[in-house]
């Protein structure tokens, strides 16, 4: 009985050891020599003198970052390592035990500045910018684990000064860290800052929502700037999806390159929508655009929903969705609050989605190529943002028409983020076709399967549009023309 009961308590602890870890991270006042100093502590499953452990060599774009690795004797005694970047593989040995404890440094492997490099570490004695992938090891066997599979990570952060700010998508200013979290959407899915950043933060609806910047930015953009945009496009945004539970969100912008003449021709940005968070790097020079800003901010703010609520299942074959639908609402939505006039939105729809669409030559790709293209060729890469934009502006219009006014884009939107996060479900091309039908009520899988997955144009000058829109060609592009009166019946 004794040895029964004993076995009853042992098996949950046991259990849940296997998924559990912990990290100490070290501060050195030479980081930029000597990297972000790591110790990892884990408990196994069973005792062995070799264990197995993870590191992407290859992430969104960035190669080779083992190099940012480094393993030494001196940080590790009675301990050895093999890597294998191309198995994304770091085998230990060491004592025979179940417990596990060694110490790893990321470093910066490359030469600042470079505007060219988003994601590779930034480790320096003023900051650190590191994601969570290219940050922390984990064991072989976490990876192996099902995409639901929740882990706990420990993280405490040892010797920083008080001025050195620590803020993550996880908690800013956290000295100690419980994280509890599924790994590949949640804590790989992450980003890490620390040092001269300024942090500040705001609530909405009684949820914390948190900026973090560095450097000064110029050309207009002041924190006063930054900021005040920030709160409003996420409060019109909550507002829109009536989703106010988030109980921790963050912004977090860097500079790639920093330069008051201008040495770095030309605007180069880029946001990435992570957990709880997006991230905004880019050149700062005088070539900083606020309009270009506020497209980005209102664009990856909306991914919270499309694309992190609302999740594709097959990825690139849905992007279509996930980056065409948020783009139509990246303009949508600033019109809705008057971030742009109506002229404002009519050019840039114009301009920026059907121009530009029309005149990529590979806008007629089909939607299975777009999963090994989007990654190669920036035209491809373009493809399902505009396309997708025109067909959520399309059915938005075909909405309105048939609800005489009553209904559009939105309602549908809403009710696909309910399904799908109380029945957890992921977006597939099924079940949005089957909403729509509910909406138009007639089945458009014809209109979907030609002008979506074959790729064929949509003749915008003999479709429907609501009252006071209509198309013209203009050298051989549509171009919308639109009443001033047809404003209130587009936003209604």
């Amino acid at each position: 009985m004794i040895k029964l009961l004993y076995l009853l308590l042992f098996i949950p602890v046991y259990a849940f050891s296997q998924h559990k870890i912990s990290y100490k991270v070290y501060y050195d006042q030479n980081m930029e020599k000597n990297g972000l100093k790591i110790r990892v502590d884990y408990t196994a499953k069973s005792p062995s003198e070799t264990s197995l452990f993870y590191y992407r060599n290859e992430n969104w774009g960035e190669k080779d970052l083992f190099k940012s690795v480094v393993l030494s004797k001196e940080d590790n005694s009675g301990i050895s390592f093999e890597t294998q970047p191309e198995n994304d593989e770091i085998k230990v040995r060491h004592p025979s035990s179940r417990k596990i404890s060694f110490v790893y440094r990321i470093r910066q492997d490359f030469k600042d500045p470079d505007p060219r490099i988003f994601n590779r570490p930034r480790v320096n004695d003023r900051f650190f910018h590191v994601m969570g992938k290219n940050l922390f090891i984990v064991p072989k066997s976490f990876t192996e684990m099902p995409d639901n599979q929740e882990f706990e990570f420990n993280i405490e952060w040892i010797g920083f000064p008080k001025d050195f700010k620590l803020h993550n998508t996880f908690a800013s200013q956290a000295g100690k860290q419980k994280i509890k979290t599924v790994l590949w959407e949640g804590f790989y899915n992450s980003l890490f800052v620390g040092g001269d950043y300024r942090i500040y933060d705001f609530k909405i609806h009684d949820k914390p929502v948190y900026f973090a910047v560095r450097d000064e930015w110029i050309n207009g953009f002041s924190d006063d700037f930054l900021v005040s945009n920030l709160k409003k496009a996420v409060q019109s945004q909550r507002d829109f999806w009536k989703d106010y539970d988030q109980d921790y969100f963050t912004v977090i912008m860097s500079p790639t390159a920093s330069q008051k003449d201008s040495l770095f021709k030309g605007y180069s940005t880029t946001g990435s929508a992570i957990k709880n968070a997006f991230m905004i790097q880019g050149t700062n020079n005088p070539f900083n655009n606020k309009n270009s800003y506020l497209y980005l901010l209102h664009h990856e703010l909306m991914h919270e929903w499309i694309g992190n609520r609302i999740q594709n299942k097959h990825e690139e074959l849905n992007y279509w969705f996930s980056e065409g639908f948020t783009d139509y609402y990246t303009y949508k939505n600033r019109l809705r609050i008057k971030d742009i006039s109506y002229d404002e939105w009519l050019k840039s729809f114009n301009e920026e989605v059907i121009k530009s669409h029309w005149k990529n030559p590979q806008r007629n790709l089909v939607n299975y190529k777009i999963k090994d293209e989007f990654w190669k060729s920036r035209n491809a890469e373009k493809v399902p943002y505009r396309r997708g934009a025109i067909f959520a502006f399309w059915l938005d219009n075909q909405i309105l028409i048939k609800s005489g006014y009553k209904k559009s884009l939105d309602n549908l939107m809403q009710e696909l983020l309910k399904i799908c996060t109380e029945k957890k479900l992921k977006f597939t091309d099924e079940l949005f076709l089957e909403l729509v039908q509910k909406y138009l009520d007639k089945d458009i899988s014809y209109f979907f399967q030609k002008h979506i997955l074959n790729g064929e144009d949509i003749d915008l000058v003999s479709e429907k549009w609501i009252d006071g829109f209509r198309f013209q060609i203009t050298d051989g592009i549509p171009k919308l023309q639109a009443d001033a009166s047809s404003e209130g019946k587009y936003i209604l």
